[in-house]
């Protein structure tokens, strides 16, 4: 929604989405941040999160949908974007990719985003 750009009497257009996974799970949270909003309950496809070194890493073997921590997404101007060690994941509503993109949620990566473009990563917010 338009809340934040219009609050700071920003152009929406000049407006991008910036993620920060936090090391607490739903249960660690009170109430909602001042700017944005806090989302649970994503799962990771091709990969997982590293929760020991903040970053996306190698799944484990057998683990198709790993969970996610909580991720406190929130609106920033492209002035404000620091890519450098990002990827810009999709997030898929369901494993149908396609029709159920979202919006595309920056991760923090030590590989560089490649690596995690040619391996199909994703989050979907449901693993069935």
């Amino acid at each position: 929604n338009g809340v934040f750009p219009r609050a700071k009497s920003l152009p929406l257009d000049s407006m991008v989405i910036s993620t920060e996974v936090l090391e607490v799970g739903p249960d660690g949270i009170d109430e909602q941040p001042e700017e944005g909003t806090y989302v649970h309950g994503l799962f990771m496809e091709g990969a997982r999160w590293d929760t020991e070194e903040n970053t996306i890493t190698d799944s484990h073997p057998k683990e198709l949908f790993p969970p996610m921590p909580v991720i406190h997404v929130r609106g920033i101007t492209a002035e404000e974007v620091d890519d450098e060690g990002a990827y810009q994941c999709p997030v898929y509503t369901t494993r149908i990719r396609g029709p159920t993109f979202t919006f595309a949620a920056p991760l923090r990566t030590v590989k560089p985003p490649y690596t995690w473009v040619l391996a199909g990563v994703c989050l979907v917010m449901q693993s069935d």
